[in-house]
């Protein structure tokens, strides 16, 4: 058996924007949870922020079904990650 036993609940809060979609962040008291909404599952567990959302990245880039160089995936990669930090830089 895998994750919470049913009815075991510890979520907080939880964080939807578009430009994470198809993805949410649940906030929990002492982890980051990254739900697939699509599937309704979790894709991973991380102690930070910034992990789940270079997570977020890396599963854009894939999902994208693409070719890339060494340095283009790079680049790609890091401006999804802007993408989605960027606004936040200042705070």
């Amino acid at each position: 058996m895998r994750g919470r036993q049913k009815g075991q609940t510890k979520r907080m809060s939880i964080i939807k924007d578009p430009v994470i979609a198809p993805y949410e962040i649940q906030v929990e008291e002492d982890q980051f949870v990254l739900i697939d909404t699509e599937k309704d599952k979790p894709v991973g567990y991380y102690s930070n922020l910034d992990t789940a959302i270079k997570r977020v990245s890396r599963m854009s880039l894939a999902n994208a079904k693409e070719d890339y160089t060494l340095a283009g995936f790079i680049e790609s990669f890091n401006n999804i990650k802007n993408k989605l930090t960027e606004p936040f830089k200042n705070i």
